[in-house]
């Protein structure tokens, strides 16, 4: 199944600047299988402000949006062709 992940903004600089990612994941893929993935593929460049390395997880203050719901949990199904953003939430006034 494919999933599509779009690192927005600043984000995309760890993706070597392409915002919008394909990840190949077996059919029934959950939440934590993509987070393995993108450690797999990204995690030594992703800086620790918005990766941790032991967990293989965002940061809180990145936000991961999916079709229509937060992915949080790690057990979280994933649909084929879903779309997720991951988006850095920006303080601001």
């Amino acid at each position: 199944m494919k999933v599509y992940v779009t690192f927005v903004g600043p984000l995309a600089e760890y993706t070597g600047g392409v915002p919008r990612v394909e990840f190949d994941l077996p059919e029934g893929a959950v939440y934590g299988d993509l987070l393995e993935e993108i450690d797999r593929r990204f995690g030594p460049s992703l800086h620790e402000r918005i990766w941790d390395r032991e967990t293989k997880t965002f940061q809180p203050r990145i936000l991961v949006l999916g079709e229509g719901r937060d992915h949080e949990g790690r057990e979280t199904p994933l649909a084929d062709g879903e779309q997720i953003k991951v988006i850095p939430i920006l303080a601001g006034g």
